[in-house]
């Protein structure tokens, strides 16, 4: 399993998250237009934000995205489902503040993650809604690969993925 450390570059510190960041998390994913695309649009919400958080607590290591040139949370993310045998584990459950996509940030983020897993792991996988085009190009940018469709809950999901001996 991979150690709970801070991970940083010159955009963004990933911080290991705990129950007394909910207000912190919450104050950047209260934009509607953040989980338009997404299968839970209410996430935006109290009720819809309070599930998703206990989600992120549940994860192997949920992480706060903390912009460094302001120290402002601008999002989340996590490593979760953590295979020993299969030395993978996912990334997923990130969301960015709406002035943070499109640039540099998500890659940013996604490149400490991934670097980090890569110390101990061979596989990153990546699940996204069939919906859910905006994920499905960034994860693309980054250099995962689509590996198969699933039906989870009744709704279509693709599975992404990255291997260790495959980047460049």
């Amino acid at each position: 399993m991979l150690e709970r450390k801070v991970l940083s570059n010159e955009l963004v510190k990933l911080i290991p998250m705990i129950k007394d960041d909910y207000e912190w998390v919450y104050a950047a994913a209260s934009d509607p237009d953040i989980w338009s695309q997404h299968p839970e649009t209410n996430r935006y919400t109290p009720v819809g934000f309070t599930k998703y958080f206990q989600k992120l607590m549940d994860t192997d290591i949920p992480y706060l995205i903390i912009n460094t040139k302001t120290d402002e949370v601008i999002g989340a993310t996590t490593f979760y489902q953590y295979d020993r045998i299969e030395k993978s584990i996912a990334i997923g459950y990130t969301f960015l503040a709406k002035e943070f996509w499109g640039g540099e940030f998500n890659k940013s983020i996604k490149s400490l993650l991934i670097n980090y897993a890569f110390e101990k792991l061979d596989k990153i996988i990546f699940y996204v809604g069939a919906e859910n085009i905006r994920s499905q190009k960034a994860l693309i940018k980054i250099g995962a690969v689509k590996e198969k469709e699933i039906v989870e809950a009744g709704s279509n999901k693709f599975i992404y993925a990255i291997y260790k001996d495959k980047l460049k």
